[in-house]
């Protein structure tokens, strides 16, 4: 494996792929900021679990979720890209696919849904969303 400069884009292309190729598992790389969106994932129930991967103390093994053999995730959309990010206040965040998807966003009081940055009446910068 090479250098991976992106590892949030990285890691969100590994999930989709291996979920739309109905893997049960993927590894990514292992960081703080990928664990916290990670955790947003497993409450919202996007992904089954995370652990560290036995195999590589680099890297996290996602444990992916299916209902009724379908993948629990249609679609992840990086929305913030390393020379381009996205910004928003919090007036200017609005519903995403009627509430049925999650946007997460980095905000200065941590990494949350954009209905969590809304109720705070805090923005921040949009990392990705799923539906």
């Amino acid at each position: 494996m090479g250098i991976i400069a992106d590892t949030i884009g990285d890691a969100l292309n590994r999930i989709k792929n291996a979920s739309n190729s109905r893997h049960l598992s993927v590894s990514v790389k292992k960081s703080k900021f990928l664990s916290k969106i990670l955790d947003i994932m497993k409450d919202n129930g996007y992904i089954d679990s995370y652990e560290d991967d036995p195999e590589n103390k680099y890297f996290f093994k996602v444990n992916l979720k299916y209902y009724q053999g379908k993948p629990v995730i249609r679609e992840i959309k990086l929305l913030s890209h390393l020379s381009r990010r996205i910004y928003l206040g919090y007036r200017d965040i609005k519903p995403f696919k009627n509430n049925m998807g999650i946007v997460i966003v980095s905000t200065p009081k941590g990494v949350m849904t954009s209905v969590e940055a809304k109720n705070l009446k805090i923005g921040g910068m949009l990392i990705c969303a799923i539906w």
